[in-house]
């Protein structure tokens, strides 16, 4: 090689090295200019949103504050301790971590539950406890070890596994908002799955030595899998009633429930699979050690390649669109490619582009909300701010 052509692959390198320190400084500014407005909600109590009765929403407020530069501060670990603690506080004897039925008014993912297991209509437990599990287990906290390991055993029983649930055969293997008296979904099932393995060296010594434990949470990996494999449009995994009139053009896309989709073809028309769902499908096919030459995941990759897009939720618009985000580049990162090529042979580098629609979102407070639609929640500003911030957290 000349000295000319080490020069160029120098230059080369040195420029890859400059953009990535200049998206690495991007992100810390975005991060704190939203942390600095998220911190400013926090209530004396240390929650977000406690009005609503979700601790979820504080959840995702610490996820998302985790990786942000204040948090090297002492003074904000200060303030994240006091939310956790607060998680804490929502423990409920059956070892879940939810609020009260009466204050919760929405379901930030999908169609509004009609009960919550352990705690009445609308408390979403099984949706709270995934969430402040996968918090609790990010921060670690020697303290929390007992506190985590109820909630594990309580997102294990919420799983619908057939015996005495009073469930159609489509939502086996799932989970629901927490009751077991009503359909599973995959955006649960999805959330379910992530605490699971985060947590799942609490199955192992030193944190257990009951083989059993380790044994059930095996099967319900199993029971799970075939629940997201029963979400996706793909007829040579999935023999569900509804893939025979599932839209060819729409194979490997995931849909949300099952069970809505077997009463969408019984009413003529099947139901279509949208962008954050299929993320949350593939993610979670990641989670269950899928192998990547596995063709649900190949379909699903296939599918996303088709439908790739950061101008909205392809499915729904803009409708959850800062969930979108987030799963779209969770789900990303864990895939492994830094770039993809999409079904046109566009070659994207996702992560930049994600980066600069967070940036080019942001308000000028530091917050980030959905103006173009309400649903699932996401025009409350403090839930959107935390998915951006969770999501500009997987780009350092």
């Amino acid at each position: 090689m000349s000295i000319f052509q080490n020069l160029s692959l120098a230059l080369l390198c040195l420029s890859f090295i400059n953009t990535a320190a200049a998206d690495s400084a991007q992100v810390s500014i975005l991060q704190r200019k939203g942390a600095e407005w998220l911190l400013s909600r926090q209530g004396e109590d240390g929650s977000w949103l406690a009005q609503s009765g979700q601790p979820a929403f504080t959840a995702l407020a610490c996820i998302g504050l985790y990786d942000c530069p204040q948090y090297q501060d002492s003074a904000v670990k200060v303030k994240i301790d006091q939310a956790l603690d607060y998680l804490v506080g929502a423990v409920k004897s059956d070892g879940g971590i939810y609020g009260s039925s009466t204050k919760a008014k929405a379901a930030p993912e999908g169609r509004v539950g009609r009960g919550g297991r352990g705690g009445g209509a609308a408390s979403y437990a099984a949706y709270n406890t995934s969430i402040c599990l996968t918090a609790l287990a990010k921060f670690n906290r020697p303290g929390d070890l007992e506190t985590c390991k109820k909630a594990r055993a309580f997102l294990l029983d919420a799983q619908f596994d057939g015996e005495g649930h009073e469930v159609s055969s489509a939502s086996a293997g799932g989970i629901g908002y927490g009751s077991k008296r009503i359909r599973a979904d995959l955006s649960n099932t999805s959330w379910a799955l992530e605490a699971l393995y985060v947590t799942e060296h609490l199955d192992r010594e030193p944190f257990n030595n009951d083989p059993a434990q380790a044994a059930k949470a095996g099967l319900a990996w199993g029971k799970a899998l075939q629940f997201v494999s029963m979400c996706q449009n793909l007829a040579e995994s999935n023999q569900s009633a509804w893939i025979k009139s599932a839209p060819a053009e729409d194979r490997g896309g995931f849909i949300y429930s099952p069970e809505d989709a077997l009463k969408e073809t019984t009413g003529g028309q099947s139901l279509r699979s949208y962008g954050s769902m299929t993320y949350a499908g593939l993610k979670s096919l990641i989670y269950a050690k899928v192998d990547k030459q596995d063709l649900r995941i190949k379909a699903a990759f296939d599918w996303v390649k088709k439908y790739y897009t950061l101008d909205e939720n392809p499915g729904t618009g803009p409708a959850g669109y800062y969930y979108y985000l987030h799963l779209f580049g969770k789900t990303l990162t864990l895939f492994g490619e830094d770039s993809l090529v999409d079904a046109a042979g566009k070659t994207h580098d996702w992560k930049a582009e994600l980066l600069g629609k967070i940036a080019e979102t942001q308000q000028e407070d530091g917050s980030w909300l959905n103006a173009r639609s309400g649903r699932w929640m996401e025009s409350i500003p403090e839930l959107s701010t935390a998915y951006c911030l969770m999501t500009l957290g997987l780009l350092k």
